[in-house]
């Protein structure tokens, strides 16, 4: 390759280093200058900050999960290494659950939980930061007994899937009761997304980042018309147009490498917040918010080139001569064919392919498709507005001024909007897929407690002095404790429970006043398969299926039952044969006190007995499967990124309108000498914005039902328009609009004042 001459290499490094002072120092004050360097760094710092938070998503999630899969005990046999005893249990304190996990050491090779520097002897604990600042705060005070050894340490990160987690370890003795555990960690096979959510997640994602970009590329020709007339008069003073161009590209890079350094220091300061942000997964770490090298790169090198070519782009579109400006003549009619070329590339990879597939290439050509279906609502908004105005005349003096700036110069209320168009387009589509996908998806709200009685387990040994304890308290009934079996006869597949409890409890339960002690009663309404004279296999859980022995069963005494519980209802005489001494029993207790705290003090009763009981208010759970769990993550990391996303909009919009202002502050002024009033400049400046922004919404609703159909058609699933949604996005943006205008209203009285006409 030829090496370019030494004397053009240094024409080249004088024209970047002018562009570089004109950049700060250019105009007609170097506070003109500063000023819009600042209204360009501000736009693009905010879509740098946005990217890195984009670009840390994947990192965050996998980054999560990986701690999630750490804590995972295995219990397949490792050779050379003592099992380690481990009993889940848990606690909770006012809604909040909290894990204990109980563990014995079998040796000095036990595996040793993530986070943890070493296993903790009995009557040691492991906390949680969150767990050990809610004990030490003053609301802690209720849940203290429950946690009151010493404390040798704090979980690392390691062991926390979230900052909030509260969880704890608590050493156990050899008594302790649970499954073997050899390692720590599973492996994270990733089944691929459902094609629907998949299709839902790419245009979210692009929906919620196309207007990212452009906003770097409008804020990247702030101050398009003081840029025009400093080139022109480099132009008088003998330079060419390669050299007027290069002086262009410099000045955008420098307002890009400016927004590059405060979007990093925002990012960087913004990501420290992140463990006080709960979503509906939990908080994450800062370290969790890193985005990965090979996309910061793209991101340090991306903004630049899009800063520049968009600033070349806009100069194609003016002739820049040495006596002056041609755009303030009547501009060219904008050209329509490359306009819709984006959207034209943008239906058909939506229109023809499908996700089914799983091919990446596909996957990649519906995400470039989204995006050029969104990126040609700011391509054709400025054609549209143009034609809209052209033949427009008549009006009171607002709307004459209004259109009369319309008819001169749409390109730069275009792009006031364009953003926002662009972010109501995919809202709109990111509403109707989701009201689409939650047909079948969405298990709705959760069931609502019907009661507020507690349920206690407790095992064999613990279980007499638990009930002794709990009845010493104001407020709750006597619970009576029954323990289940499982028979397991011929036919494995099917399996009958039995209920087992003393007399003093079947009298008391279910009305059994001969109970005989020996004897077994059998509700024979409810069809039970087990009979007299037969032997069963009887097993129970504890952590893991366990064997109690063989039983055979005695006849039985015809009964009616009154609770839920099995309708075979043994007493422990008739048990012969099997050993129940590790076999828990359950029971409700009835709860009359209303003390909202009545549950804390019940379980704080039970604290001296650690793992052997459990008190927790019965809470109805929906079954979720994989793919609504997916559903429901996916929907409130877009409906949380589409939030951030709307008030990026809000500031970018601010920006935009504060140097719409400040760039027409001559005319303004002038204006305003002659004699109009202010209130008829503020009002032409409403219409000024109201006019692009009423058909930026009519092309974002196109656009966005658009997106959502063909999305729909990729996804299998109906075509549903949630049509007050698009009325509440659409005024939302309107509102949105309005405020920014109202808020750029006192830049507009500053501008009319006599005194900035003699600063002109």
């Amino acid at each position: 390759m030829t090496a370019l001459p030494r004397h053009r290499l240094g024409r080249w490094a004088g024209d970047l280093a002018l562009g570089f002072r004109l950049a700060v120092g250019g105009g007609r004050t170097s506070g003109t200058g500063i000023t819009r360097l600042l209204l360009g760094t501000i736009g693009i710092g905010i879509a740098v900050t946005v990217l890195l938070f984009a670009a840390s998503a994947d990192h965050a999630i996998s980054g999560r999960e990986a701690r999630k899969l750490a804590g995972v005990p295995e219990s397949t046999p490792i050779a050379g290494v003592a099992p380690l005893t481990l009993h889940d249990g848990s606690t909770s304190f006012r809604g909040q659950r909290i894990s204990v996990r109980y563990v014995h050491p079998g040796g000095p090779t036990s595996p040793t939980p993530p986070g943890l520097d070493r296993i903790p002897a009995p009557g040691e604990m492991v906390l949680s930061p969150a767990l050990a600042d809610l004990l030490r705060s003053e609301d802690g005070s209720l849940l203290r007994p429950r946690f009151a050894g010493p404390e040798i340490g704090t979980i690392g990160v390691p062991g926390l899937v979230n900052p909030d987690d509260l969880r704890a370890y608590v050493g156990a003795d050899a008594s302790l009761i649970g499954k073997p555990v050899y390692a720590f960690g599973s492996p994270s096979p990733r089944d691929g997304l459902d094609p629907g959510l998949l299709t839902l997640l790419l245009i979210g994602i692009v929906s919620l980042l196309a207007p990212v970009f452009v906003f770097v590329a409008t804020s990247a020709r702030v101050a398009g018309a003081e840029r025009d007339q400093r080139l022109a008069a480099l132009r008088l003073a003998g330079s060419d147009l390669p050299q007027v161009r290069r002086i262009a590209a410099a000045e955008s890079l420098v307002t890009a490498a400016c927004g590059l350094a405060l979007g990093t220091g925002a990012f960087l300061a913004l990501r420290q917040l992140t463990p006080s942000v709960r979503v509906r997964d939990g908080s994450l770490f800062a370290a969790d918010i890193a985005p990965p090298w090979p996309l910061v790169a793209v991101v340090v090198l991306a903004v630049p080139a899009l800063s520049v070519l968009s600033a070349l782009a806009a100069l194609r579109g003016t002739a820049i001569e040495p006596l002056g400006v041609v755009r303030r003549a009547k501009p060219v009619r904008r050209r329509l064919w490359w306009r819709l070329l984006p959207i034209v590339l943008g239906v058909l990879p939506l229109a023809t392919l499908s996700l089914r597939d799983g091919s990446k290439l596909v996957t990649v050509a519906v995400a470039t498709g989204v995006a050029c279906l969104l990126i040609g609502v700011p391509a054709i908004l400025p054609w549209l507005l143009e034609r809209a105005v052209a033949r427009f005349h008549g009006g009171r003096p607002p709307l004459q001024l209004a259109v009369r700036r319309l008819q001169l110069d749409s390109g730069t209320p275009a792009r006031v909007v364009a953003g926002l168009a662009v972010v109501l387009a995919g809202a709109i589509a990111l509403q109707s897929l989701l009201t689409g996908q939650a047909q079948a998806l969405d298990p709705g709200p959760p069931p609502a407690r019907t009661t507020t009685d507690l349920s206690l387990n407790a095992d064999a040994q613990a279980g007499p002095a638990a009930v002794a304890a709990l009845a010493k308290l104001p407020g709750l009934a006597t619970p009576y404790l029954i323990r289940q079996v499982h028979l397991r006869g011929a036919d494995p597949g099917r399996m009958e429970s039995v209920s087992i409890a003393d007399c003093a409890t079947w009298r008391a339960v279910a009305g059994i006043e001969d109970c005989v002690d020996g004897a077994v009663y059998q509700d024979r309404s409810a069809g039970s398969t087990i009979h007299s004279g037969q032997s069963y296999v009887a097993t129970y859980f504890d952590e893991q299926e366990r064997e109690a022995g063989t039983w055979t069963v005695p006849a039985m005494v015809p009964s009616t039952r009154q609770g839920s519980y099995s309708s075979v209802m043994a007493t422990p005489g008739a048990m012969t044969g099997l050993d129940l001494s590790q076999v828990w029993g359950s029971a409700t207790v009835r709860v009359t006190s209303d003390d909202p705290d009545f549950a804390e003090h019940a379980r704080n009763a039970l604290a001296p007995f650690t793992w052997h009981t459990s008190l927790y208010l019965p809470t109805p759970l929906r079954q979720l499967s994989p793919t609504q769990q997916a559903y429901l993550a996916i929907r409130a990391g877009l409906l949380a990124a589409a939030v951030f996303t709307l008030l990026l909009a809000g500031v970018s919009l601010l920006v935009l309108g504060l140097e719409q202002v400040r760039e027409r502050s001559r005319t303004i002024g002038m204006l305003a000498a002659t004699g109009v009033p202010v209130r008829v400049l503020a009002r032409s400046m409403v219409w000024q914005n109201a006019i692009p922004l009423a058909l930026g919404i009519v092309i974002a609703v196109a656009t966005g039902l658009g997106l959502s159909a063909l999305g729909a058609r990729l996804t299998g699933a109906a075509f549903t328009v949630d049509w007050l949604a698009v009325g509440v996005l659409s005024a939302s943006a309107a509102a949105l609009v309005l405020l920014v205008t109202a808020v750029t209203l006192p830049s507009l009285r500053g501008a009319a004042r006599l005194a900035s006409v003699r600063t002109e």
